[in-house]
């Protein structure tokens, strides 16, 4: 077999970064913000040229975005409407959950996680996803009985979270099966595990983070902005722990304003919360405002019921258009932020794409596995074993 020095291949490594680097520089980028009249329409053809469409094709666009109507099947779409941005937007609003940020796992999974921290891990408790579908019911039925989180009710934030906290485990049958656990879920370490919840875990990164691509996609939106662009504002069902979150993930500056369901008293989809945003921004025409998420009831015709131009990142695996909808709701619907960049052609030339696939110390599906030295090794009694791994499972002590 072949044997390199390490001087070899790092000489080799820097001549191919030099090349790369050199190829990078001399290629000219298109302009990031060159709205006007010199550059194609926003849908990416030549202003006047008519596109055409049948019912069962799906017309693709050099940027990936689509029109959508409704009343087609999958794969949904038409040929994107001429003029539909016939000015720049002067204010887009982003969806939070979903759209701008993400749970680090399985909301199912954190309440498992903490619930079996609480007692000490000695707890036998069900999967993920027992938690996860009660917290979903239990959410569900919270927010039905006390709407906004529990704004104008006389109710705290803190207060609808301990309430949906508490709900969430009652409905995990499970813990009845362990000696006492519920006896004590229904005192004093039940309120325990709902303020860790609510103040430390879902109140910062431990569970929240932004999604891929967003962090360099939103400061594109922000040299926009900077430049003469839209305002730029998040409009989320949340509570005002967002702000603290948005700041932790480092995007908090990126906009001009946040509003969130329970501090304006509105929530989406309702058409007050979609005015409240205007009236922060001080826009009157509704169709110069564009809103960006993931939920199509909550965001999508939402935004358009209130005049605003709609745009539907469909979560993964659940790009399909609901049936039961107006016929003649007209949408956009984007993979991500760089494709709603697109539509004003202000998307980079160049950028980092995100991947899953595997990724080791030797590069991309190599054989290969780590050749570990004996000064990695702890010597015991002329062994050699690998050092002890921290015990994560004592946890760390809030409960």
């Amino acid at each position: 077999m072949m044997k390199f020095s390490r001087a070899c291949i790092a000489a080799v490594a820097a001549s191919y970064v030099t090349g790369a680097m050199a190829f990078i520089g001399s290629t000219q980028p298109r302009s990031r913000f060159s709205i006007g009249t010199s550059r194609k329409s926003s849908t990416g053809g030549d202003v006047g040229k008519e596109v055409k469409a049948t019912d069962a094709e799906l017309v693709v666009r050099t940027s990936g975005t689509n029109l959508v109507k409704s009343e087609y099947r999958p794969p949904q779409g038409e040929a994107f409407k001429q003029d539909i941005f016939p000015n720049v937007p002067q204010l887009i609003t982003f969806d939070a959950t979903d759209t701008l940020i993400q749970l680090k796992s399985e909301v199912g999974m954190t309440y498992r996680l903490i619930l079996h921290e609480a007692t000490r891990f000695r707890s036998r408790l069900p999967t993920p996803a027992v938690f996860t579908s009660a917290f979903n019911q239990a959410f569900t039925e919270t927010n039905e009985k006390y709407p906004c989180f529990g704004c104008g009710l006389g109710m705290t934030s803190r207060e609808w979270w301990a309430e949906c906290t508490k709900r969430t485990y009652a409905l995990v049958e499970h813990i009845d099966y362990e000696r006492g656990l519920r006896d004590r879920m229904d005192g004093p370490l039940g309120d325990a595990v709902a303020e860790v919840l609510y103040n430390q875990v879902f109140a910062s990164t431990e569970a929240w983070e932004l999604k891929p691509g967003v962090l360099d996609a939103l400061s594109r939106f922000k040299m926009w902005r900077e430049e003469g662009g839209p305002q730029l504002a998040v409009l989320s069902n949340f509570d005002e722990r967002l702000h603290s979150i948005l700041d932790q993930v480092g995007v908090a500056d990126a906009f001009d304003f946040v509003l969130t369901s329970r501090e304006i008293g509105s929530e989406k989809p309702n058409r007050s919360a979609f005015e409240v945003a205007m009236s922060r921004a001080g826009v009157a025409d509704p169709s110069l405002c564009m809103h960006v998420g993931d939920g199509f009831d909550s965001d999508v015709v939402g935004a358009s019921n209130a005049g605003w131009h709609s745009v539907w990142i469909p979560p993964i695996n659940g790009d399909d258009v609901p049936t039961n909808i107006d016929p003649d709701l007209m949408f956009s619907m984007c993979g991500d932020l760089f494709a709603v960049l697109d539509i004003f052609g202000l998307d980079p030339h160049f950028r980092l794409i995100p991947t899953t696939r595997f990724v080791d110390e030797r590069g991309n599906f190599m054989d290969e596995v780590r050749v570990y030295t004996e000064e990695e090794f702890d010597n015991q009694d002329g062994m050699l074993v690998l050092p002890a791994a921290p015990k994560s499972w004592e946890g760390p002590g809030r409960l």
